[in-house]
């Protein structure tokens, strides 16, 4: 829940006419709230995930416990009292794993998904929410507390009975986890800061009465505390006084109390102790490194001479146990500086998601709709561009090409603002791996990488199916049980790996795995038994690799929950055409398979080069144009398709013998240089016209199988140029020279 938005809520919620249950505008605020909850769902998922690899990382744990906290408290508030007594209760087991009472373990993190699924249920129906907490919800809760052994001294059954419409007026008669949901929903609205205090009390502390460890508890009640404690006072035993305190304490405090606040608690002990406090963030500027080294908080902190450090630096070793061992820091300093580090690390990432969290939430179709209007304004901006150069009126010229410019910048702004990570995609496949490898009794991890690389919004919605069809066919036709893994020399864990990289206008997303490859021959077999093929049909790997994209084409005898049924790879291949994507398959017997899907950028604009091949037009997209040149026949050599650029040979492809254009190639042509896969190439065409931004329009089936080219565009004339694949081009002709 971001901050500060619970308390605008409760104040819209408390002044809304309810008069026949919930206004208009309380629908709005819920629908946000709904929305806000189901991003909580998939951090959760994600969460939950990661705790099961790393069970002892605290900060997972509270990140889950958080959550469930923000999720019950936030329902609450607007009277959903199904899912925040629900929540409750999961929240109440997940703050028993937190205290160490229970464990993590296989269960508890299933059960917790299952959790997280039910809540899921009643966000997508919340027309019921407002009643009590069914049976069936209360007979998983007893099985989940059952399951991870949480004891007999768990708290209150729910309370099946409430209401809900309108808080306000039914707070004193809400349940008790209810009214405190709500004190502790505002509460979590307040900005947190992290303090470093130290606590250095005086040695006559015991005689005065004061108990060090009393204000510590005390600091611990204002939220999240980190307590070190410092020996190196203490005297030897020879020396040693009872009644002397000579033990000192550095504390991280993340709180939403005012520093005022915390001095209060010493108010008492002031005048014989030492007590620095300082809020992190003040230590923080926007040159502080992400990752401030510990080495660089040592000498801030006066524990160590620069000099020094920079003559360790070079070691393979860590820095800190080089100091040590030296004796040139103690352990207590090293493990000062070590959570110092860590805690200003959590400050700078919270800085960073405030940031990230000055966002506002627009309908995805307003979003398409915007994108459509900016299309058709970079069309008319063309059309206008060509009359105006028609009038030879200058001053029309130079306001055209100003709203070109403008157009430009709305455009490549709108465009932004539909690109997101596919990174958010890719993690939510963990679930549905680690759940189905669990039904198929196999041992699987999925590892992801490139997931900071931005797709348009409408290309990631359409990825989803055909990725979960991918994974689901490595995980039962691919990866092995661990039994035949160990057998085959192999580690018992498979692994799939989702990785996703940008060359150019397109990105390529590959799904790996290190199972049993494709069966060739089963494939074939089976294409024969569909009549897909003739028995005596030659075909190359390729081509039989392909035949699993036939509609109904399955080469497993049985049908289970998970494939068998045929629709899998079939949905893939239709969905990539509607993309204007492209899949390819590579495989190794028994040593795994490869799928590589190819997709555009974007579905909407790119920036284009608009070239003449003959009297036709076509568009070579600006991203992957290194450059371009003048080509006459005298330089080619040996009549090969090659000619020198910067002293180099450089491999060409003559766009009219692609096409099959009829005509005379002219005594000067020009070639564009492309950069495909790190390798450049050259295309030789007519003449090149200059830049163009191209509102991209997919092709009518008629020429969806047509090579060479992706798509297509409208000029400014009206005319249409057609939006070349170059990678398919080059691919092509390496295939002729071969």
């Amino acid at each position: 829940m971001r901050s500060g938005e619970t308390l605008v809520r409760t104040s819209c919620v408390s002044g809304a006419d309810t008069e026949g249950g919930i206004s208009m505008n309380e629908d709005q605020f819920i629908e946000t709230f709904k929305e806000e909850a189901l991003e909580l769902l998939g951090n959760l998922e994600a969460a939950l995930l990661d705790l099961e690899e790393s069970p002892q990382d605290k900060e997972l744990l509270s990140a889950v416990f958080r959550v469930m906290h923000t999720i019950k408290g936030s329902a609450a508030m607007f009277g959903l009292e199904k899912v925040s007594g629900f929540a409750h209760e999961v929240e109440s087991i997940l703050s028993a794993l937190r205290d160490g009472k229970i464990a993590v373990s296989k269960e508890l993190i299933g059960q917790t998904l299952l959790a997280r699924d039910y809540i899921l249920g009643m966000l997508k129906d919340l027309s019921g929410a407002a009643g009590p907490v069914p049976d069936s919800l209360l007979q998983f809760l007893e099985e989940f507390k059952l399951a991870v052994g949480f004891g007999a001294d768990s708290p209150k059954q729910v309370v099946k009975e409430g209401s809900a419409a309108d808080i306000e007026s039914e707070r004193d008669e809400a349940p008790a986890h209810t009214r405190e949901a709500r004190k502790n929903s505002v509460q979590h609205s307040e900005k947190s800061e992290t303090w470093q205090i130290v606590f250095k009390p005086g040695p006559e502390m015991f005689r005065r009465g004061g108990n060090p460890l009393g204000l510590i508890q005390e600091l611990r009640s204002f939220g999240e505390l980190v307590v070190i404690p410092v020996f190196s006072d203490i005297p030897p035993l020879t020396e040693f006084e009872p009644e002397e305190c000579r033990t000192s304490w550095f504390l991280y405090l993340t709180t939403s109390v005012s520093e005022n606040e915390i001095r209060d608690v010493f108010i008492f002990v002031e005048d014989y102790s030492s007590i620095k406090i300082v809020c992190l963030e003040n230590l923080i500027d926007e040159n502080t490194p992400v990752h401030k080294k510990l080495g660089e908080i040592l000498v801030d902190s006066g524990k160590l001479e620069r000099s020094t450090l920079e003559k360790y630096l070079g070691s393979q070793r860590k820095i800190g146990e080089i100091l040590v061992e030296e004796k040139l820091v103690s352990h207590t300093d090293l493990k000062v500086a070590l959570e110092e580090q860590k805690q200003l690390q959590k400050v700078q990432k919270a800085k960073v998601a405030a940031t990230d969290m000055s966002t506002i939430r627009v309908k995805s179709e307003k979003l398409d709709l915007l994108m459509g209007l900016v299309g058709e304004l970079v069309t008319v901006h063309a059309r206008i561009l060509e009359t105006s150069k028609n009038t030879h009126n200058e001053e029309l010229i130079s306001v055209v090409e100003q709203f070109g410019r403008l157009t430009d910048d709305l455009r490549s702004n709108t465009m932004s603002i539909r690109m997101v990570p596919i990174g958010t995609t890719f993690i939510s496949f963990k679930r549905l791996v680690r759940d189905l490898s669990v039904e198929l009794g196999k041992k699987v991890e999925l590892e992801t990488d490139g997931g900071e690389t931005e797709l348009d919004k409408t290309v990631i919605e359409k990825l989803n199916d055909p990725l979960i069809h991918i994974i689901r066919n490595s995980l039962d036709h691919g990866i092995e049980v661990p039994v035949i893994r160990k057998e085959r020399n192999k580690p018992e864990c498979g692994i799939i790996r989702l990785s996703a990289l940008q060359t150019g206008a397109s990105v390529y997303i590959t799904i790996e795995d290190d199972g049993n490859g494709l069966d060739k021959d089963a494939i074939f077999r089976k294409a024969v038994r569909n009549g897909l093929i003739q028995s005596d049909d030659v075909l190359t790997d390729e081509e039989i690799y392909r035949l699993i994209f036939a509609a109904g084409f399955s080469t497993k005898e049985t049908v289970s929950s998970v494939s068998g049924r045929g629709v899998g790879m079939d949905v893939v291949n239709r969905q990539m055409e509607m993309i204007n994507g492209t899949v390819s398959i590579e495989s190794r017997p028994l040593k795994g398979s490869t799928i590589t899907l190819k997709i555009p950028l974007t579905l909407a604009i790119i920036d284009g080069l608009l070239v003449r091949i003959q009297g036709s037009y076509f568009v070579v997209p600006l991203s992957v144009v290194v450059g371009c040149m003048e080509f006459a026949q005298s330089k080619q050599v040996n009549d090969n398709n090659i000619v020198i650029f910067h002293d180099k040979q450089l491999p060409f492809v003559n766009m009219r013998e692609f096409f099959d254009l009829p005509g005379e190639r002219q005594a000067i042509e020009q070639i564009v240089i492309v950069n495909i896969k790190d390798q450049h190439v050259g295309i030789l065409v007519d003449q090149v016209i200059g830049g163009n931004q191209t509102v991209i329009k997919p092709l009518g089936k008629l020429f969806k199988q047509a090579e060479g080219v992706s798509s297509g565009t409208i000029l400014g004339d009206g005319s249409v140029a057609l939006i070349l694949d170059v990678e398919q081009i080059v691919d092509f002709a390496e295939k002729d020279e071969a």
